[in-house]
C-alpha cells in the first residue's frame, strides 16, 4: 500500500509543483484576465468546429470567432442552464472523440443529468486539487478517511459485486479508508468514530452533513482523536449545516477545516485556504458572478478553459458566493471569494429513528434516465418519492430504485415510488429535494402552505 501511494506521489510531484507555481506567482487581477482570454478563445475555437450547438449559436448570432474581452463574450454569449443542457445535450457535447464515462449528477438541485466525459478531464483538475490540498500538508501519498456515499454498495448481481471489489481493492492501494455517510444515526456514528481510530488517517473527507453529525456524536473522543495528528478536515458536497460546525471539527481534531467548491459537472473549481476565503483554480474555470436579486450573495456561471467532452459555457450552476469588498453589480472574473450560500443538502429520519443522508436517494435515483427530476416527501412517519418523467416509470426500474435503496436501510425497501406532473418548488422556483410537511398539512407546487 505505501509503495503505490508513494509511487503515485511522486508521479504527481511535478505536474502539481508546475501547477503551484502558476497560481503563486504575483499577477494582477488584469494579468489573470489576460490569460483567461487567451484560453477562452482558444477554447472557443475549438468549439466551433467541434461541437454543433456552438457552431449554431455563431452562425445564427453572429458571434465573433475571437473575443477581444471577457466582457464581450459575456454580452455576447448566452447563458446556459440545466433546463438548456438537457434539451440539447447530444448537440452540446465535443464530436472528435467518444466519452469515456458519463458524470451523474443530482445533488441538491434533484435533476439528474447524465453528461459526458473524458478521462483527461479528471487528470487536468486533479492537478488543482492535489496543489490545493498541499496548502494543508496534504500529498497524494496522505492516508485519506472518507465519510462519504457508497454507491458502489448499491449495484446489483456479477456487475455490482465486481464494482464493489474494484473499489476496495483500489481504496487499499491508495490508502483510503471509507465509511458510509448514508446512515447518519448515533450508532453509525460512533462506528466511524472507532473505524477512524483504527486507521489513524492523515486527513479527513466528508459530507459536510455528515462531518457535523460525526462532530457531535463522537465529542467524548476528543483526547483519543487529538492523539491522531490529522492535518485537516475538508468538508465536500455541500455546506455545512452550521456556523459552529468548522470549529465543532477544529477542536474535535485540533486542526484546520477547510471545504471544496465544485459540482459533479466540473470538479473542483475552487478551494478553501488555511488564512481563509476561497481561491478559484481561474487556469480551469472562468468563474463570472452577478449580484442575485436577494442583495446578499452573487450568482455563479462557470466556463472552462481547458478541452472537456462536454464544454461548459456560461453555465449557471446553481450557487450564490459571497465576495469580500464587491465594487460592481458583475464580475466578469473572480479570484478570490468569502463563502458559499445555501447548498447544504439535508437528512431523513426514518420510523425507526436512523437518519439517512439524501445522497443515498440521489445515488439510488441518478443512474435511471427515465427520471427528470424527484423530491423525497417525509410527512408523518410516511416517507415516499415523487417524481416527473415523459412517462411512468416501469415496475422493473422502480424494484431497482428500492433494491438500491434497501442495501442502505431495510425500511426503504418498500417505499412508495409516485409519478407526477410536477414537484414542490420555492419562491424562488428551486426544487428541494428533501421536503417535510408539516402534520396534517398540504401545500401548493410554490410550498406556500395550507
Amino acid at each position: 500500500m505505501k509503495i503505490v501511494r508513494h509511487t503515485r506521489e511522486y508521479l504527481l510531484r511535478a505536474r502539481v509543483r508546475e501547477r503551484a507555481k502558476i497560481y503563486d506567482e504575483e499577477r494582477s487581477l488584469e494579468q489573470i484576465q489576460s490569460i483567461q482570454l487567451a484560453l477562452l478563445n482558444k477554447e472557443w475555437n475549438r468549439l466551433v468546429d467541434d461541437v454543433p450547438y456552438y457552431s449554431k449559436l455563431i452562425r445564427e448570432k453572429g458571434l465573433p470567432k475571437e473575443f477581444r474581452s471577457i466582457e464581450e463574450f459575456m454580452a455576447a454569449v448566452p447563458i446556459t442552464s440545466r433546463a438548456i443542457i438537457k434539451k440539447h445535450i447530444s448537440e452540446m457535447t465535443s464530436r472528435s472523440k467518444k466519452a469515456d464515462f458519463y458524470r451523474i449528477t443530482g445533488g441538491t438541485t434533484a435533476e439528474p443529468i447524465q453528461i459526458p466525459a473524458w478521462r483527461e478531464e479528471a487528470i487536468f483538475t486533479s492537478y488543482d486539487m492535489w496543489m490545493a490540498r498541499s496548502w494543508y500538508g496534504i500529498s497524494p501519498a496522505s492516508k485519506l478517511f472518507l465519510l462519504w456515499g457508497h454507491s458502489h454498495l448499491l449495484g446489483t448481481g456479477l456487475k455490482g459485486l465486481l464494482n464493489k471489489s474494484k473499489r476496495i481493492l483500489l481504496d487499499w492501494c491508495l490508502g483510503y479508508c471509507r465509511f458510509s455517510a448514508y446512515d447518519l444515526q448515533d450508532k453509525a456514528m460512533k462506528d466511524a468514530g472507532a473505524a477512524l481510530l483504527r486507521f489513524k488517517p492523515d486527513y479527513i473527507i466528508g459530507y459536510s452533513v455528515a462531518l457535523d453529525r460525526f462532530a457531535r456524536v463522537n465529542a467524548f473522543r476528543k483526547k483519543d482523536f487529538q492523539k491522531l495528528g490529522v492535518n485537516v478536515i475538508i468538508g465536500a458536497a455541500e455546506s455545512f449545516p452550521s456556523k459552529e460546525t468548522p470549529n465543532l471539527l477544529s477542536e474535535l481534531f485540533s486542526c484546520p477545516v477547510g471545504m471544496e467548491y465544485g459540482s459533479v459537472e466540473t470538479n473542483l473549481i475552487a478551494h478553501s485556504t488555511p488564512k481563509g476565503g476561497y481561491k478559484t483554480f481561474w487556469k480551469s474555470y472562468l468563474v463570472e458572478a452577478e449580484k442575485s436579486a436577494t442583495g446578499i450573495g452573487y450568482k455563479v456561471r462557470i466556463t472552462s478553459l481547458y478541452p472537456r467532452c462536454f464544454p461548459l459555457v456560461r453555465y449557471e450552476i446553481g450557487d450564490e458566493i459571497i465576495i469580500r469588498d464587491p465594487t460592481r453589480s458583475i464580475l466578469p472574473s473572480v479570484v478570490t471569494f468569502e463563502s458559499v450560500l445555501g447548498r447544504c443538502n439535508d437528512y431523513v429520519q426514518l420510523a425507526d429513528g436512523s437518519l439517512i443522508h439524501s445522497e443515498a436517494f440521489t445515488h439510488a435515483i441518478r443512474w435511471c434516465q427515465e427520471v427528470s427530476a424527484y423530491q423525497v416527501i417525509k410527512n408523518k412517519d410516511t416517507i415516499y418519492i415523487q417524481y416527473t418523467a415523459k412517462e411512468a416509470l416501469r415496475k422493473e426500474l422502480e424494484n431497482a430504485i428500492r433494491d438500491k435503496l434497501s442495501k442502505v436501510h431495510p425500511l426503504l425497501e418498500n417505499i412508495e415510488i409516485i409519478h407526477v406532473s410536477s414537484l414542490y418548488r420555492t419562491i424562488a422556483g428551486k426544487t428541494p429535494m428533501i421536503l417535510v410537511k408539516p402534520d396534517g398539512a398540504e401545500c401548493d407546487h410554490k410550498l406556500r402552505w395550507k
